[in-house]
């Protein structure tokens, strides 16, 4: 733009005495103060503007663009991505964070406080019965029936969030089988009924007697062979 009359550049705040100005924003700027905020090369052809700031199109993407939960790095508004419980992930950096797997469109996956595992992994160290599939249960869900009782309508899913299931395990590993006290107890503290803290109890039992009896039939054929 051909400068008619004198104006003060945004960039260094002097008056503007060149032939030529640029505009940006309803802004005039001298053409060497026409730099990226950040990197402070001057900016051609295009420019993005935050806080009165000028940035080119890198250090912008840097600084205000999307990021990555795995990486925490910008991601190119035009590139690929994996959407998961409201974070975004580049393709590569969506995987398992306990055993390294790529996870692809269709698997099964948990995404829990932030972290993304596959279910398998999410029920090995999470889990008391296995989720549905595609869960992104942000907490911790079980079925909220006695286990011995497979028949009859089913109730809502009981959430346990990371507090309430340390204070059963902690529970559990002292006795499986505690006294009505104790299980009023722990329903006082977690903000629980008895009827969640008797289940949980049942059901737990009933899963650590299931992988006593695979391990020793594991045994048994290691032993046989």
């Amino acid at each position: 733009t051909q400068a008619l009359h004198k104006e003060v550049c945004t960039g260094c705040q002097m008056s503007i005495e060149d032939k030529f100005l640029l505009k940006v924003m309803d802004n005039s700027w001298h053409e060497t103060c026409l730099n990226c905020a950040m990197c402070q090369l001057p900016l051609s052809g295009s420019c993005f503007v935050r806080d009165r700031k000028l940035y080119c199109r890198a250090d912008y993407d840097k600084l205000f663009g999307t990021k990555c939960n795995g990486c925490l790095q910008s991601i190119p508004a035009n590139e690929l991505v994996m959407r998961a419980a409201g974070y975004v992930y580049h393709l590569r950096c969506f995987m398992c964070m306990a055993c390294g797997h790529q996870l692809q469109k269709g698997d099964e996956f948990v995404v829990k406080e932030g972290q993304l595992f596959c279910r398998l992994d999410f029920e090995k160290e999470f889990s008391i019965m296995p989720m549905s599939p595609k869960s992104d249960c942000s907490d911790f869900c079980f079925d909220d029936r006695d286990s011995r009782d497979s028949k009859g309508p089913k109730r809502p899913r009981t959430i346990l969030n990371t507090s309430q299931r340390r204070k059963f395990k902690a529970a559990f590993e002292l006795n499986p089988k505690p006294c009505r006290k104790v299980r009023e107890a722990l329903a006082a503290e977690t903000g629980l009924s008895v009827r969640v803290v008797q289940v949980w109890f049942q059901n737990q039992r009933a899963k650590v007697k299931k992988i006593a009896r695979k391990q020793n039939v594991e045994t048994n054929n290691n032993n046989g062979e």
